[in-house]
Formats: structure tokens, C-alpha cells, sequence
């Protein structure tokens, strides 16, 4: 798929990819080509530095609203289509393997230890100095609390609970 680079064709590349929803092909070397173009623009005059300026900045948009789309196809688990150029191939990788080194399982789920009390008496729920609620107790009750040193202080400081 190699095509001559020109402003015209960096400007109605953007507008499809504007218009869709869809990763639309390119070729592997879609932005070397397009450098290659803006780079051998020669700014003699006011007109030449405004279409390299505006070239830049539709290959910088091009460019941002592909990489949203690849984002999108990575998070739904879909297919990239092909061809696409070889930095957004990089791009995805690179998104994939972040995915990969992050994804749950069982070795990186450190579980809250949990404290069982038992309350010495009837009690309306009381507010912890973490903040969070507990009770209303019954006498004897047993309850399971996250390890919050605080408040299994303030519970056993207090005469409220003691451990188990």
C-alpha cells in the first residue's frame, strides 16, 4: 500500500478517520512516509510554513485519534485490522504487555486480615476512629473486624469487645 504523501491526502486520511468508529488500514509506514513529506517541505515562504505547520498538526491528530481507537479495540479484546503501521503495532504491544504484568490472579490479591471480637455487652452501633461503623452488638456476640489497629483498640480500650 504505498502511497505518495501529500497535504491533500494527510487531510482526507483524517477527515475518514474522523468519520468512523472503525481502525482503518494504513501502511506499515504511513508515518515515516509522512515525515518524510513534511521534512522535505521547504518553508520559503508564509504559504509553505502554514502547510507544514498544519501538516504536523494533522499527522499529530491523525495520529491521537487512532491510538484512541487501538486503546478502545485493546480494552474490548478485538482484532486490530491490518495493515497498520508499525508504531501503532508498538503501541498496542506495548498497551498489551502493561495488561498483561497488571492482570488479577491469585498471586497479587493480598486479602485484609480480618480480627474476631466478641462484645462484653449490648451496645448501638458505634462510630470507629477509622470512620467506619460498627454494631449494633449483643452480649456475647462474635464479629469479624478488618485489622484496623485503631479501632480494635478503641474496642477493647473501651470495655466493649474483647479478642478471641
Amino acid at each position: 500500500m504505498t502511497t505518495t504523501i501529500t497535504y491533500d491526502y494527510l487531510w482526507e486520511a483524517y477527515q475518514k478517520e474522523k468519520q468512523t468508529n472503525q481502525l482503518l488500514p494504513i501502511s506499515r509506514t504511513f508515518y515515516t512516509d509522512a515525515l518524510f513529506y513534511i521534512n522535505g517541505l521547504n518553508a520559503k515562504g508564509e504559504a509553505e510554513s502554514a502547510t507544514k505547520t498544519n501538516s504536523i498538526n494533522i499527522l499529530n491528530n491523525i495520529y491521537e485519534k487512532r491510538r484512541q481507537k487501538i486503546l478502545i479495540y485493546i480494552a474490548y479484546g478485538k482484532p486490530l485490522p491490518q495493515p497498520i503501521s508499525n508504531m501503532e503495532q508498538e503501541l498496542c504491544n506495548k498497551v498489551q504487555d502493561v495488561l498483561k504484568v497488571n492482570k488479577l490472579d491469585g498471586t497479587n490479591i493480598k486479602l485484609t486480615d480480618k480480627v474476631s471480637l466478641r462484645s462484653l455487652k449490648d451496645m448501638q452501633e458505634v462510630i470507629l476512629p477509622s470512620g467506619n461503623k460498627a454494631g449494633p452488638f449483643k452480649k456475647d456476640q462474635v464479629m469479624e473486624l478488618s485489622n484496623q489497629e485503631s479501632d480494635i483498640a478503641f474496642l477493647l480500650s473501651n470495655d466493649i469487645c474483647e479478642r478471641l
